[in-house]
């Protein structure tokens, strides 16, 4: 029976996005089984690829590392050590599983082989030697079988090791599948993945993540308050917050799939600090208390209240991976009240967030390459939809339009060329501000091609956004290919 892989540990192993690989298995036609892929059609689409070499895991770590301070040891990357030894226990059974099969089937190869020549011995001179020339083919096949591996084998190998380091969960009702890697509970890689499970404080207090165990094992990484019922454990639940993935498993839990499905939440909030990314724009960093995270979809909005009562709606500029560490963008501008107190105050004053809302969302599902064009200020929104992309890596393609006074060597432009750079499917261009709308549509076709074949997202002042969405349709780009937010100067 052939090895099946789920699309995610496909593509991982091959090294390309999930979405690129959905594209090849609907270009080439090749079967798949509840969301696996055969081993033998993984590797006659990708025929080059090279097993000793991951650019996944290469683009990963680097990712990590532009994030992270610069430390000489690090163990993050790691599974905790009791997880850890359970998955290799498993490892060990799946190797001696395999290698005991190796060995019947050495041992019946053998036994064919045995017999064969004993036919070889029969007295019809044409039997003989049709017998003899079987038997030599048997025994040129068993020394090769000793000596020699082929790609499924190298393939297998790499999976497992794989395995070792990050499994993998899959949910029902929805098939959404993502990777359970280092010390992460269920909820984070989730999380991390781009996945919007229902939770609540995150910390073990509330139950709202609570998901049942349908098959494979989970280990508790950390103690709860919240209690579940005798029942519930029997029946498989626990906390996605609170537990780890120790081999691969399958999970019913219950996911926010649309912006509707979210719940308003009123959550105080922390100013941890700000950044200038020039005289004028700033990065605001702003965190949740431990009990509470805001959950919401990249692309939307919250009202932010400081202390004084002011009021401001402003995109939420970071990726829902981590619904604690909220970033926000804001310019100063003369009489603009709000920006000036929020900077004036600065770090360690209170903001009360309300929300989430807004449907200027990323379609996770689309078969077409994104364009993302960002005018001034609408950066927040559209860094927060790339953010999100890269997390579910089922993109095709991307490619960002920033349009701003900002100079080139600033923090965001610093962070779309760090993207250009250590992603495969993603290219950068920076057009000067004084561009007209149409001039942006023509350097956007001229890099793209067709838009008609793209997912088109654009964030930017109203005026400016009619504009090249005008010359858009002109140029027959489906309406329904357009999603678009308008952003108030003030």
């Amino acid at each position: 029976m052939s090895q099946l892989l789920t699309l995610s540990r496909a593509a991982r192993l091959t090294g390309v996005s999930r979405g690129e690989l959905q594209k090849q298995i609907r270009e080439l036609a090749f079967e798949t089984f509840e969301g696996k892929i055969a081993v033998e059609d993984l590797l006659r689409a990708y025929p080059e690829v090279d097993i000793d070499h991951d650019p996944t895991l290469e683009r990963l770590e680097r990712i990590k590392a532009s994030t992270r301070p610069k430390s000489r040891y690090t163990d993050h990357w790691m599974p905790e050590p009791d997880v850890l030894m359970a998955r290799l226990h498993d490892f060990q059974h799946v190797l001696t599983r395999t290698k005991s099969t190796l060995n019947s089937m050495e041992e019946l190869l053998a036994e064919v082989t045995q017999q064969v020549q004993s036919m070889a011995k029969a007295n019809d001179q044409e039997l003989r030697a049709e017998v003899a020339r079987l038997g030599e083919r048997l025994q040129d096949s068993l020394k090769k079988a000793q000596t020699t591996t082929d790609r499924k084998a190298e393939l297998f190998a790499k999976d497992a090791l794989l395995r070792l380091i990050a499994v993998s969960a899959r949910l029902v009702p929805s098939g959404h599948e993502f990777y359970v890697e280092g010390k992460d509970s269920l909820l984070e890689a989730a999380l991390r993945a781009g996945l919007h499970l229902n939770y609540g404080c995150s910390s073990g207090n509330c139950g709202s993540c609570k998901v049942r165990v349908l098959q494979g094992r989970v280990s508790k990484l950390r103690d709860h308050d919240y209690v579940l019922s005798a029942r519930e454990q029997q029946e498989g639940y626990c906390l996605a917050c609170s537990n780890t993935a120790v081999s691969d498993v399958l999970l019913e839990a219950t996911e926010a799939l649309t912006a509707a499905d979210l719940p308003y939440q009123e959550i105080r909030c922390l100013m941890r600090k700000t950044e200038s990314v020039s005289e004028e724009l700033h990065l605001l960093h702003v965190q949740t208390p431990r009990t509470k995270t805001l959950r919401f979809m990249a692309g939307q909005r919250v009202k932010m209240t400081l202390e004084d009562g002011q009021q401001r709606e402003l995109a939420v500029a970071s990726c829902p991976c981590d619904g604690r560490n909220l970033q926000f963008l804001v310019r100063r501008r003369p009489g603009d009240d709000f920006v000036a107190a929020l900077l004036a105050r600065g770090k360690g004053q209170m903001l009360l967030i309300e929300g989430p809302k807004g449907e200027f969302l990323l379609e996770e599902e689309a078969r077409e390459p994104a364009v993302f064009v960002a005018v001034g200020d609408g950066f927040a929104a559209i860094k927060s939809l790339i953010e999100h992309a890269i997390a579910i890596d089922n993109a095709i393609g991307m490619h960002l339009f920033r349009i701003d006074m900002v100079p080139h060597g600033s923090l965001l432009g610093n962070l779309c060329r760090s993207w250009d750079d250590a992603l495969d499917n993603f290219v950068y261009q920076r057009l000067e501000p004084d561009v007209s709308p149409v001039d942006v549509l023509t350097a956007v076709t001229g890099a793209c091609g067709d838009l008609a074949k793209s997912r088109l997202y654009l964030a930017a002042p109203a005026e400016w956004s009619h504009a090249f969405v005008a010359a858009a349709l002109e140029q027959g780009v489906p309406d329904e290919n357009i999603r678009v937010i308008p952003i108030d100067t003030h």
